[in-house]
């Protein structure tokens, strides 16, 4: 279980990684990777979906055949819809939710809260309180005893950008039922005591971007100290009260009865409670709530949220193929169609945010079923945005062999290419093979997914290496081994 954004990921639990990140904004939704995107969605639809969707479309896509609630809410033309799907369907139809009605369902919006905690630090950073190259260790002088002296040199910015070397959990926890159960039972004195046992991934940071749900929790906690506070005051004191987002809340209290009932497939699943991780996946909320949030944002520094709503977006560090800002995902090039989002997966629950500021467009999906479906919906959605050329351009068959090899992505990540009956295929390590669609000199495209795969040639008109572009992100992986030699034609 794993609390990664990621790729739409976002998401919590790495048992599910492989299952959820196939599509883009999900694999990463979406930790993950354009490399990790690289199978086609499990459903195919009829109508391409976008964000010009009929909201009411995009959940019964989303929710598939699942169990559960799915409620979708989208900002287009400065105007908001909200779309609901149920499995199984009510005796009567449902009726349309309005944003104000009480009957809007709650739901975990799991990671999504991490976008919430790296506003807390822009607003703290815009009023002078902190500073980006703060650390760990001179905000929690003379509070906390016992740091390790690599993890008090983290600074905020690794801390928000996930390149502060932290693990994903603490006492070497990465996923399954112990994961749960550290989120679930960590209070603040437990959460410091781990603190002082902590080991990070290398010996000091900054490291490359890997989702820490610790180091995530760490920084909301300690904007808590720096203000003498709860993180929960924080967030309830300067976000939710502030913009009117009465249902965005921790405890539930008399909302308990709103919830709406989760699932892990089939199974009902408990609502997770924590308490020291609550800055990391704690927050409950709505698709009004979260539509007037998305307002804020997108309003940036003339908005209610001030200039920390544009410092919010602002990239600060690479992030699998792409970049991250203040805890938001960011795809696209900079100066062009940019698009920032966070995924959230709870045990019962499934969640997206995203917001497109050069058409002032937002989504919010909320899922009761922490296995709905979302990928063709975001899939769609990330090719919508991003196109790459589809046309078939012929190639002569014998130049696939210039191509045929494994490319190293990163330490865990590589492509191999193989030629098959005339075509090239791509896999990425441990899944099948893809048919590729030759669009060009050096070019290919997985059609099915919107992706774009570019060979870069070196001395010798070899081939060297790799651009897996996809959604707005680009990998680059360079060739193992030596390349052959073509000589040029």
């Amino acid at each position: 279980m794993r609390l990664l954004p990621p790729a739409l990921s976002t998401p919590m639990f790495p048992v599910m990684r492989r299952r959820w990140f196939a599509a883009w904004l999900l694999a990463p939704l979406l930790a993950g990777s354009a490399a990790a995107q690289l199978q086609p969605p499990q459903q195919q639809q009829q109508q391409p979906l976008s964000l010009a969707s009929d909201p009411a479309v995009l959940a019964k896509a989303a929710l598939g055949a699942e169990r559960g609630t799915l409620v979708i809410g989208l900002l287009r033309n400065g105007k908001a819809s909200y779309g609901a799907a149920y499995n199984p369907e009510p005796l009567s139809p449902p009726r349309p939710i309005e944003p104000n009605s009480a009957e809007q369902p709650m739901f975990e919006i799991g990671s999504v809260t991490k976008v919430f905690t790296g506003l807390l630090l822009a607003q703290a950073v815009e009023r002078g309180d902190l500073k980006l190259d703060d650390t760990v260790g001179k905000v929690l002088a003379g509070k906390v005893q016992g740091v390790p002296s690599a993890a008090a040199a983290v600074t905020l910015k690794q801390l928000v950008t996930h390149t502060g070397c932290m693990p994903v959990m603490a006492d070497g926890v990465t996923g399954g039922a112990p994961l749960a159960e550290q989120l679930r039972s960590f209070d603040k004195p437990m959460f410091w005591a781990a603190l002082s046992r902590i080991k990070l991934t290398a010996l000091a940071a900054p490291c490359e971007a890997a989702y820490s749900n610790f180091g995530m929790a760490l920084l909301g906690q300690l904007l808590a100290e720096r203000y003498n506070t709860s993180w929960g005051e924080l967030v309830r004191a300067r976000i939710t009260e502030p913009l009117g987002m009465n249902d965005t809340v921790i405890p539930l209290g008399d909302k308990a009865s709103r919830m709406a009932p989760a699932f892990a497939g089939d199974r009902r699943q408990p609502l997770l409670d924590m308490i020291a991780y609550a800055p990391a996946s704690a927050l409950r909320s709505t698709a009004a709530d979260m539509m007037t949030f998305s307002r804020a944002v997108l309003a940036g520094a003339s908005g209610p949220l001030g200039p920390a709503a544009a410092r919010m977006l602002t990239p600060l560090a690479r992030y699998d193929g792409a970049e991250i800002g203040y805890a938001v995902m960011v795809r696209g090039p900079e100066g062009g169609r940019r698009t920032y989002w966070h995924a959230g997966l709870t045990e019962g629950y499934r969640t997206l945010w995203l917001i497109a500021p050069d058409t002032g467009e937002a989504l919010i999906v909320l899922s009761s079923n922490a296995r709905a479906p979302l990928q063709p919906v975001m899939l769609a959605i990330g090719k919508n945005r991003y196109p790459v050329s589809t046309t078939e351009v012929p190639v002569d068959p014998k130049r696939l062999e210039d191509y045929k090899g494994e490319y190293r992505i990163s330490k865990t990540k590589a492509l191999g290419f193989t030629v098959r009956n005339g075509r090239l295929l791509v896999r990425e390590t441990g899944r099948g093979y893809n048919a590729l669609t030759p669009t060009g000199t050096d070019r290919f495209a997985v059609a099915t997914i919107g992706a774009q795969i570019v060979f870069q040639r070196g001395a010798g008109n070899a081939v060297v290496g790799v651009t897996l572009a996809q959604g707005g992100s680009q990998l680059e992986g360079r060739r193992v081994g030596d390349a052959v030699a073509v000589p040029q034609e």
